[in-house]
């Protein structure tokens, strides 16, 4: 009767041991930034491009870069959305902050902390020596080539304002926490 009770523990315990390690294995290595899954960002940010949008005339041109869906399941597209990512902060609503656009775009004093955030929680599990910078690389030649178009670079920032919410979906669809193993 001893001998099967200390069985049965001995059992309980590998169940017990398999258990921890395969949820060990399931933690993530890259967590999820909360603004991802914070449905205010997501409001402040449709708000804030809506805003945009509706101030664009050309909707034939598109300034990001398109992405399936097979490829926003890569990992590595969630470096190339953070790169796309870093831009806009340094360059565009950055700038907007010095040129009174707080006032222009409603929200955006909201959305800009929670997009440095996202950007801070994401940046650290990316290796820019491995990043490919075509979709980065796209995106600015677009920018840039928008602002020779309007002959206004600020008809270009607004169009890449009124993509804000294109570029929240990739990062949501593409930053997944991913497993350690």
């Amino acid at each position: 009767m001893l001998g099967k009770m200390k069985f049965a523990q001995l059992a309980v315990l590998l169940v017990w041991c398999c258990c921890c390690a395969l949820s060990a294995d399931a933690r993530p290595a890259r967590l999820r930034s909360r603004p991802l899954d914070n449905s205010d960002t997501w409001n402040n940010i449709m708000v804030m491009a809506k805003h945009a949008q509706a101030q664009d005339r050309d909707h034939e041109t598109r300034l990001i870069p398109v992405i399936s869906s097979d490829k926003l399941k890569d990992g590595d597209v969630c470096c190339v959305t953070i790169q796309i990512l870093d831009y806009y902060l340094k360059h565009i609503l950055d700038g907007q902050s010095r040129e009174g656009g707080e006032r222009q775009y409603p929200r955006l004093h909201l959305v800009k902390p929670d997009l440095h955030r996202v950007a801070r929680d994401l940046q650290p599990h990316c290796n820019s020596t491995q990043i490919d910078l075509e979709h980065l690389n796209t995106f600015t030649q677009n920018l840039k080539r928008a602002g020779e178009m309007y002959k206004n670079k600020t008809k270009a920032q607004n169009k890449a304002i009124g993509e804000t919410d294109i570029l929240f979906h990739y990062l949501y669809e593409s930053c997944r926490a991913t497993s350690a193993s």
